[in-house]
Formats: C-alpha cells, sequence, structure tokens
C-alpha cells in the first residue's frame, strides 16, 4: 500500500488534503480513484490508514480511517562521508531502507566531493531530504531518517551518542563487528562513521579515538564506501529484528 509522508496530523481532524508533489504522484502517477486506500505518516512517527475520497483542482482530499501500530527502528546515525552522487544518492537510499535513524553527510581529508559554500549545503540537503523521504515511503518505514547538512569530521557531535564506532580497514584481530555488537544494546545510540573513497587518514583516526571512538572491522573484503553502512545496517536490522 502506497505510503505518503506528510509534515503533520491533526490528531482532531478526520480530513487531511493533500497537496504539491505527494498530490501529483497520488493522481497522476499512482492514478489512485475514490475509495483506495493509503498510509499516511507525519513527521513524528505516527501512521494512520486513510481513504481517498476524491479530487478538487491541485488537492487531494482523504479521509483518516484508523492509527496503525508503530514499528520499532534501528537508534543508528551514519556520518557518511561525501562521495560522488551516484554512490552517496545509493547510500542514502539504502541506509533509509535498512532503518537507519539519521544520516549526516561528512567531510574528510580525502572526500573527493567539496561543499565549500552555505548554498550548495542547502541544496544538496534538499536532494538528500527528498531521497530519503522517497525510501522510506517505498519500505513503508513509520519515519524519514534526518539528514542534516554536511558537516566536517570534528564537528560531528560524538557527544550525543552511547557508542562510536568507525569503519576501517586497517582493523586489529580484536576490532570485530561481532564484539562491538555484543557491547551495544539495541536502544543505545550509536554513531557509524563511513570514510570516503580514498580512505581515513590516520590523523583522523587518531582524532576519532580520542572522541571515544571504536575501529570496526567489515570482514575480508574492503567494500565501497556506498555499501560499508548498508552491509552494517543490514547486520543490526537482523540481529536486533527492528
Amino acid at each position: 500500500m502506497q505510503r505518503y509522508f506528510i509534515n503533520e496530523l491533526h490528531q482532531n481532524t478526520e480530513h487531511i488534503l493533500i497537496q504539491g508533489n505527494d498530490f501529483h504522484h497520488m493522481k497522476h502517477v499512482m492514478r489512485m480513484v475514490p475509495g483506495d486506500q493509503v498510509i499516511l505518516n507525519d513527521r513524528s512517527g505516527i501512521a494512520y490508514l486513510a481513504v481517498l475520497e476524491g479530487y478538487a483542482q491541485d488537492t487531494a482530499r482523504l479521509k483518516r480511517l484508523e492509527q496503525l501500530q508503530e514499528k520499532s527502528e534501528l537508534n543508528v546515525t551514519i556520518a557518511q562521508a561525501l562521495i560522488k552522487r551516484d554512490g552517496m544518492e545509493l547510500a542514502i537510499a539504502k541506509a533509509t531502507e535498512f532503518g537507519a535513524k539519521a544520516i549526516i553527510p561528512t567531510a574528510f581529508s580525502r572526500s573527493i566531493v567539496k561543499i565549500d559554500d552555505s548554498e550548495t549545503a542547502v541544496k544538496k540537503t534538499i536532494r538528500y531530504q527528498t531521497i530519503a523521504k522517497e525510501a522510506a515511503e517505498q519500505c513503508q518505514r513509520n519515519h524519514v531518517p534526518l539528514i542534516k547538512e554536511p558537516l566536517k569530521l570534528k564537528e560531528l557531535p560524538f557527544a550525543d551518542y552511547d557508542h562510536i564506532w568507525v569503519a576501517y580497514e586497517a582493523s586489529k584481530p580484536e576490532d570485530t563487528l561481532a564484539r562491538a555488537i555484543e557491547s551495544a544494546k539495541s536502544d543505545e545510540s550509536i554513531l557509524v562513521i563511513i570514510g570516503p573513497e580514498g580512505g581515513i587518514e590516520a590523523s583522523e583516526i587518531a582524532f576519532l579515538k580520542t572522541q571515544g571512538a571504536k575501529i570496526v572491522d567489515l570482514g575480508v573484503r574492503i567494500l565501497r564506501s556506498e555499501t560499508a553502512a548498508i552491509y552494517l545496517l543490514s547486520v543490526l536490522a537482523y540481529l536486533w529484528r527492528r
């Protein structure tokens, strides 16, 4: 069933009006007709089953039927290195599908992609938010992950998390993902740091360790930057049933 995220679902309002891109998608892409049912989600995660009553000019009118049960999700934020467009957009879409709570585009020393002005940062963020919204609708999530504006590595809010994991190929035998997972509880907040195509510099690793980060080995193969978060999130989603 098609799901739409809207800014707000008023608790005492029986009828909901949909406009803009969602109206266009409902009428012209999905070709919905009165009587078709959809799921409406607000940004807080509350979801309702609703039925389309009809269209008026550029507005769809829906009637709310019942509130749906909230789904549990991972409490994991991905600090994803800024990488080339296709890889970055894939990483955001798939991290959304696998349950990331938030995604922070992050600039590393070896990042090929640079965001040097606020206008570019805003445009990139809006694009990333659109990708996350569409992915959340497709995979039937109750929340769209928070997409923050790009930050430099040293600007990440390290103190906000119970655990900080950094995926790094030059790890020690004891730096296993299994050991990291054993040290964490499914409701604790985790910041996962994924480096760029050229890897993370030794000086950046040293800095991250001063912030309490633990090195995590993702296996015998060197994964692409856009693949690393997908791999790790899929493991957590399976083990913690989120």
